[in-house]
């Protein structure tokens, strides 16, 4: 694994000018990143001081996407309880850990709401793919933004539909989203929705 840029720092404006580098050249970045070659952003602050609770989910998020190695930076025996329910989110980690080993990248920006994919498993033999979704709501003021989203928009063409997971909200059922339907999610800000599209087999 190799750094790409500088050193990350105690705050929410460190996370995003490394969450900006990688969009910014996500096009040199996802070809060389899979399995055994990892871009690497710099550690995980979640726990220590300078990430409020949905700035935390919105690094482990994106972290996650971009395939990034998952390195804490934080002292374990203070920990408080919801930092280290984010840290541990299983559904989470297991994008992260994906063994497609693919990068994901940013496929839409406008008005400070981003939504980035990026592609896993399962999927099929004629190339299509389920995906991991991240709708990333930067303003800093406010209530949450409501954002939606075709099928089409985030590039879901499997005809037999996908089923959608909330990774921050697992307990919940997934939702079956049948092609050309549409994705509506509510993003507080500085935070994030998360959500897993599966290939459907109903």
């Amino acid at each position: 694994m190799w750094r790409n840029f500088d050193d990350i720092a105690d705050s929410w404006s460190s996370v995003l000018s490394i969450i900006d580098y990688h969009s910014a050249h996500q096009d040199q970045l996802v070809p060389v990143a899979g399995p055994g070659k990892w871009n690497d952003p710099d550690m995980l602050i979640i726990g220590n001081f300078g990430l409020s609770y949905h700035q935390a989910k919105a690094q482990m998020a994106l972290w996650a996407i971009l395939a990034a190695p998952l390195l804490m930076s934080n002292d374990l025996r203070a920990l408080a309880p919801e930092f280290k329910e984010i840290l541990t989110n299983k559904y989470v980690i297991s994008v992260n850990q994906d063994p497609l080993g693919l990068m994901g990248k940013r496929i839409y920006n406008k008005q400070s709401i981003e939504i980035w994919t990026r592609p896993i498993t399962p999927t099929t033999e004629v190339n299509y793919y389920s995906y991991a979704i991240v709708f990333f709501n930067r303003r800093d003021m406010g209530s949450a933004v409501e954002v939606n989203a075709t099928t089409s928009d985030l590039c879901l063409n499997y005809t037999q539909g996908y089923d959608v997971l909330d990774l921050f909200h697992w307990w919940k059922s997934p939702v079956h989203l049948k092609p050309g339907g549409k994705l509506s999610v509510k993003v507080n800000p500085s935070s994030v929705v998360m959500l897993t599209a599966k290939i459907s087999e109903k």
